[in-house]
């Protein structure tokens, strides 16, 4: 297995993934496979260029993708979003995606940022696993987050503190208390 920043010459093997992904799990991700196929490709490739994409190749093959992205207002510089996060069904259950969080995460380190937030879908469980192994802890909940063929999903948001300023178990606390 091969871990690394995508590339320009990655678009063609992306979109068909990220497509694939968008089909067969429509309910895990925010866009439809048809907004994914409307973003136009210097978009994408933009987003390529600055480093917020990685992959998961076996041999030659792109069967999983991550999309890091750090905020871009000087407030926010100290986070960043995960998501889309995908491996495609034929190579899951296989520490792929471990292995890809794990990547992804130590860049995000490596960059200096203090904390990485996801929306999952409340019934993706093995997702949210995945997300908790890695060290996120869900600190709220989006109602109707998304309409999937005209069903209201709700997303659990999640958070990953990646200094020793905040410790991860203490975010669903936090969570409550903002509540109270």
């Amino acid at each position: 297995m091969i871990l690394r920043q995508l590339v320009g010459a990655d678009l063609a093997d992306l979109r068909a993934l990220w497509r694939a992904g968008l089909t067969a799990f429509p309910a895990s991700f925010l866009m439809t496979a048809e907004e994914a196929d409307g973003i136009p490709d210097a978009s994408l490739i933009n987003g390529l260029e600055s480093g917020a994409y990685w992959g998961a190749f076996l041999g030659d093959q792109l069967v999983g993708f991550a999309v890091l992205r750090q905020g871009g207002l000087s407030r926010l510089s100290h986070t960043a979003d995960l998501g889309p996060f995908y491996i495609s069904a034929a190579y899951q259950r296989r520490g792929l995606a471990k292995a890809l969080l794990t990547r992804v995460l130590d860049q995000a380190r490596a960059r200096g940022l203090k904390q990485v937030e996801l929306c999952v879908d409340q019934e993706n469980h093995a997702a949210r696993r995945l997300y908790e192994d890695a060290g996120f802890r869900p600190f709220g909940l989006r109602p109707r987050s998304v309409v999937v063929e005209g069903q209201p999903r709700n997303d659990v948001l999640m958070l990953c503190p990646l200094d020793n300023a905040l410790a991860a178990d203490a975010i669903p606390s936090l969570a409550r208390q903002a509540l109270d």
